[in-house]
C-alpha cells in the first residue's frame, strides 16, 4: 500500500498541537459539526472543524474524507486519467493550481491518500473556510429588487468584477462544471456591493475543477449557463446578465461571436432549467433576438 501525506508548511506546528500529525490522525477526527448532504454516499464525509489558533483564535477549516470509495467512483477516476491520484487529491490539486495561477480559490491545508495500485483506499483534504458569504444567499440580502434599483453605478461594478473573476479564471485554462452562485463566495460586503479590490471573490467546491484540453467552449458555455441559472430573476434583470456577458468576453475574447455564445448559454440554461425545479432564473432570450 502506498501513502502520500501532505501539510501546508504554514499550517503544520497548528495541526500537530491538535493532534493530526498524520494520515490516521486525520481519518480518526471527529471532532467538530458533520456535514450530511441529502444524497451523499455512506463513503464520503464533510466535516466543519475549528482549531485553536496560535494567539486563541478560531480557525475554521472543512475536511472532506472518502472511506473506501465504490467501484464506480474509481472507473470514474479512472477514465478521467487519475490512476494513481485518489477523489480528495483531484481537489487538492486543484486548489494548489488555481494559487498558482493567481486565482481565488479555498485554500490547502492538508491533504493525504492510500492506494493500492490504481486502486482508492481513502483519502482526505483539509481546506481553509473562505471569507464572506455565498453570491446565492449574498444577492437576495444585499441586491435590490430589480425594479427598486436606484444604484446604478454600484450595481455595474459588482457585475463587472464578477465579469472579470469568471474571465480570469477560464483565461488560466480551468472551467468549474459546477458554477451555480453557491460556488462563488463574496466578501467585504456587509451591507451593499461588494468592496473595490480584485480579490472580492473566492471559488469554493473544487472537486470538479479542470483543465479540458479539446472543447474548452462547451464547458465554459456550461458554468456561464449554471451562474445564468442560479441567479434569481427579481434581483438579476436581462441587461445585467446581457451587461455580465459584454464584460465577460471583453475580458476574455476566446468564448468566440459574442451572439453565438449567447445562443448557446440560452440553450444550456434552458436545459439546466429543465432538469432543476422549480428555475431560479429566466435564460438569455435578449441575447438571442439581438
Amino acid at each position: 500500500m502506498n501513502e502520500t501525506f501532505w501539510t501546508n508548511p504554514e499550517d503544520r506546528s497548528l495541526l500537530a498541537g491538535s493532534g493530526l500529525a498524520d494520515l490516521q490522525a486525520f481519518f480518526a477526527w471527529h471532532k467538530g459539526e458533520r456535514l450530511d448532504k441529502a444524497g451523499l454516499g455512506g463513503w464520503r464525509q464533510r466535516w466543519r472543524i475549528t482549531l485553536a489558533g496560535p494567539d486563541g483564535s478560531p480557525r475554521v477549516m472543512y475536511l472532506k474524507r472518502f472511506d473506501r470509495p465504490p467501484l464506480g467512483r474509481q472507473v470514474d477516476r479512472w477514465k478521467l486519467g487519475r490512476l494513481w491520484t485518489a477523489t480528495a487529491a483531484i481537489e487538492w490539486q486543484n486548489a494548489m493550481q488555481l494559487q498558482a495561477m493567481g486565482v481565488r480559490a479555498a485554500r490547502a491545508v492538508g491533504f493525504g491518500q492510500q492506494m493500492t495500485g490504481p486502486w482508492e483506499r481513502r483519502s482526505f483534504v483539509l481546506l481553509d473556510a473562505v471569507e464572506g458569504e455565498s453570491l446565492e444567499r449574498w444577492l437576495p440580502r444585499t441586491m435590490p429588487p430589480v425594479e427598486a434599483e436606484r444604484d446604478w453605478h454600484g450595481r455595474h461594478a459588482g457585475i463587472d468584477r464578477l465579469a472579470g473573476f469568471i474571465a480570469a479564471f477560464h483565461a488560466a485554462g480551468f472551467v468549474h462544471r459546477d458554477l451555480y452562485l453557491c460556488h462563488v463566495f463574496v466578501r467585504g460586503a456587509e451591507a451593499g456591493y461588494p468592496a473595490d479590490g480584485g480579490d472580492v471573490f473566492t471559488l469554493i467546491d473544487l472537486q470538479r475543477v479542470f483543465r479540458p484540453r479539446w472543447r474548452r467552449r462547451r464547458w465554459m458555455v456550461k458554468d456561464l449557463a449554471a451562474l445564468n441559472f442560479s441567479a434569481p430573476a427579481d434581483r438579476v434583470s436581462r441587461w445585467d446578465r446581457l451587461r455580465f456577458l459584454a464584460r465577460y468576453m471583453r475580458a476574455f475574447e476566446r468564448g468566440g461571436p459574442a451572439r453565438l455564445l449567447a445562443r448557446l448559454i440560452a440553450r444550456k440554461t434552458a436545459e439546466i432549467a429543465r432538469r432543476n425545479v422549480p428555475p431560479q432564473a429566466g435564460a438569455w432570450e435578449a441575447a438571442k433576438r439581438r
